[in-house]
């Protein structure tokens, strides 16, 4: 798998084990479905490029690591950058021809590109499609309205933090599925479908129709998804074909610029190189760097691309950041065959974080700051209890300081999986009890006694002069475990080291509506400007403005 950057998109181009004829380019669907299906689509990739197709993913101008963010007519930029991507992948491997895949909404739109260039594709595999636009559009609109996700700001539909223009949605009503496909007159369509009543309608090219076994465990959560693998494995034998040997492989580069003086390209580090991330850097960046976790099983570009923005936005005011994925998380490692819920939590991920923090400090940020949301806030909290490079948090919906104590969150951000009501106040009046004696007994007599792990831990954080931010959710049960660990509020945390605790304008746990986002960001910006920004000319770098007013307790 090689990453790689072209007319501001970028890639990840998976090589054909052996010569090859013909590529495929896949499509991937938009929003939290992509959240959703990113670590199945690779792995779609990997089957294929094993059975002799070198394979192409992307992400679309203005979304996921790609140039650029949301704007109105982008769903012309989409169709535009599909074509872009065939004619790379023809050029730069020296292929004959090129096939077209998709999944969902990318499915629609591999047609419709293919539409736009009639006999130019050799096959199609869809998967799952979305055979109206019409009609996805009204489903996003439902499904954003059902989440509570729609948006005030006139214009635009939201869902999990993705956002589409009224613009394009009105461009989708344009599209429906078999007449692109017959206009696009494919050799070949390959048609994975969950069981629909009625037959295929007529599509211009013969058709090998597949059930989807496994959609709907596929279309879950990223930590409960379980990639199709044989229905994959299918797809990539239907795809091979015989090829002679083809023209070596052109020169590629993975280095993107995002803005004047911004580049964007990716580090791979930790054992064997197996981890992978994207560093975001300026030209003249400071000295300390930016650590940004995944927020459970979702890869590095973050619900509604949270951790791009704050990448580029960090960036322009003179931080370098690297955004990674875990191991077994998106760009890094092997995919796992099942459900990695209980995974979360693990050791391994806060290993990682570590491995992140030295792939920094080779790229001269010895001291970083951590930023994680949820389970990545566990992972970064944990991995700076064992690592003195750690210069600071920001911390969104912490779980729990120490899971061991009890009274962690689920996942979703729920009751703690196997709680008894009955007993949640007088655990909770015991813990707090233990709490107050341990920091009694530490900051009056000087004894650390372990009453209270938590405690001990933040001292000892406080005592290297790790900074922490402390972002909540409102009304999070992340805020229990505050309570529970150091009173309402946080009132008695340890104040030696400069520690902040924020209640953001929003119940969402994983913090997905854009407003929520927006808040922490620019937390995250006065966190590091206040704390570990080194003065420079007045003239070097323009002050940030904080445009979200910051509400502390």
């Amino acid at each position: 798998m090689i990453p790689v950057a072209f007319h501001g998109c970028r890639g990840w181009l998976h090589p054909a084990h052996g010569a090859a004829s013909h590529g495929l380019v896949l499509c991937p669907p938009f929003g939290y479905e992509l959240i959703c299906t990113q670590a199945g689509l690779r792995l779609l990739a990997e089957q294929a490029a094993a059975a002799g197709t070198p394979v192409l993913r992307f992400d679309y101008p203005g979304t996921g690591d790609s140039l650029g963010d949301e704007a109105p007519h982008r769903l012309a930029d989409w169709l535009a950058g599909i074509g872009t991507a065939c004619d790379w992948m023809r050029r730069t491997l020296g292929l004959g021809a090129i096939s077209l895949g998709g999944m969902r909404l990318g499915a629609l739109l591999a047609a419709a590109s293919a539409a736009r260039r009639p006999g130019s594709i050799a096959d199609m595999v869809l998967l799952a499609p979305v055979w109206s636009g019409r009609a996805h559009g009204r489903e996003l609109l439902l499904g954003a309205r059902a989440a509570g996700d729609a948006t005030p700001e006139p214009g635009w539909l939201e869902a999990a933090g993705f956002r589409l223009h009224d613009s394009d949605i009105a461009g989708l009503r344009g599209l429906d599925l078999a007449p692109l496909l017959r206009q696009a007159r494919p050799a070949r369509i390959l048609l994975a479908e969950p069981a629909q009543p009625g037959p295929t309608p007529d599509l211009g090219a013969p058709v090998t129709a597949l059930p989807f076994e496994g959609h709907a465990a596929f279309l879950r959560h990223a930590q409960l998804s379980i990639p199709p693998k044989a229905l994959f494995m299918t797809a990539a034998q239907w795809l091979a074909k015989e090829a002679a040997p083809t023209a070596r492989q052109a020169t590629v580069t993975d280095r993107l610029p995002v803005a004047p003086g911004i580049e964007e390209r990716v580090l791979r580090f930790g054992d064997d190189d197996q981890l992978a991330g994207i560093l975001c850097a300026p030209a003249e960046p400071q000295p300390v760097g930016v650590l940004i976790l995944n927020t459970g099983a979702n890869h590095h570009i973050g619900n509604g691309r949270i951790a791009v923005r704050l990448a580029r936005r960090l960036a322009e005011l003179g931080f370098a950041s690297l955004r990674m994925d875990a191991d077994g998380i998106g760009e890094s490692g092997a995919i796992a065959d099942g459900e990695r819920a209980e995974a979360l939590f693990g050791e391994g991920a806060t290993r990682d974080a570590i491995a992140g923090l030295a792939a920094l400090e080779r790229q001269g940020f010895r001291r970083s700051l951590l930023v994680g949301i949820c389970s990545g806030a566990h992972h970064a909290f944990h991995a700076a209890l064992r690592d003195a490079r750690v210069a600071g948090l920001a911390l969104a919906n912490l779980p729990a300081f120490d899971r061991a104590a009890g009274g962690a969150p689920d996942l979703d951000g729920g009751p703690p999986p196997g709680e008894n009501p009955r007993l949640r106040k007088p655990r909770m009046a015991l813990r707090r009890s233990l709490a107050e004696a341990d920091r009694f007994l530490a900051e009056r007599l000087g004894l650390e006694t372990g009453l209270d792990r938590a405690g001990r831990w933040l001292r000892q954080l406080q005592a290297r002069g790790t900074t922490l931010l402390l972002a909540h959710s409102d009304r999070d049960r992340s805020l229990r475990e505050l309570r529970a660990h150091f009173g309402r509020g946080g009132r008695n945390l340890p104040r030696r080291a400069p520690i902040r605790t924020l209640i953001l304008q929003g119940t969402d746990h994983a913090i997905n509506p854009r407003a929520m986002q927006d808040e922490f960001i620019a937390a995250v910006e006065e966190e590091l400007f206040r704390h570990h920004r080194r003065p420079r000319p007045a003239a070097a770098r323009p002050h940030p403005a904080f445009p979200i007013p910051l509400h502390t307790t």
